[in-house]
């Protein structure tokens, strides 16, 4: 049997509520869900949370998905948009810039000269502010664009591009120290 074939009829048995079928789907997700979460939320127990919350929501909502569409990309965006609330839960610092802003002066480090694991770069991300953390990793990580995320984040665009450069530069910033430091 192909992989959509289980798929599919994983979702049909979880539809009919079938327990079996239910930590099947789940333990084929549950990483790829949790990673999301985690890139987003930026600690473990939270991210486990989310995670969970993510499989409750896609267990009650199945009637909303439609066959056809990428099972996968339904249950990541609902985990990415469960991520979210629960960095909002944290009153995250968005910042809403006036439309005259200009961007930031290019003072911080050179992204040439800095070479760097993506450890050092996960590393770096947990130290981010929620809101920049949130907005690089749905950026960067999950691969939605400026407008997508300023409309899941109810935000400008305007802020989402300058809440980036900042977050960016922040990262810079974190990943020079650490060299420094390390």
């Amino acid at each position: 049997m192909k992989m959509e074939e289980t798929n599919v009829h994983l979702i049909e048995e979880c539809r009919r509520g079938n327990r079996t079928a239910q930590l099947a789907l789940y333990k084929q997700f549950a990483q790829r869900l949790y990673v999301a979460c985690l890139r987003i939320v930026g600690n473990v127990s939270e991210a486990e949370e989310a995670m969970q919350d993510s499989f409750l929501k896609i267990f009650t909502r199945l009637d909303q998905y439609r066959d056809g569409q990428c099972f996968e990309a339904w249950m990541h965006r609902i985990a990415v948009h469960t991520a979210i609330d629960y960095v909002r839960r944290q009153t995250p610092d968005w910042e809403e810039l006036s439309d005259d802003y200009t961007e930031p002066d290019d003072d911080g480090p050179d992204e040439e000269e800095i070479r760097y694991s993506v450890a050092q770069v996960k590393e770096a991300c947990k130290k981010l502010p929620a809101g920049y953390r949130v907005i690089l990793s749905l950026y960067l990580f999950e691969g939605y664009d400026m407008e997508e995320i300023a409309s899941i984040l109810k935000i400008r665009p305007s802020s989402v591009r300058s809440q980036y450069l900042r977050a960016k530069r922040k990262l810079l910033d974190i990943i020079a120290a650490n060299k420094e430091n390390g």
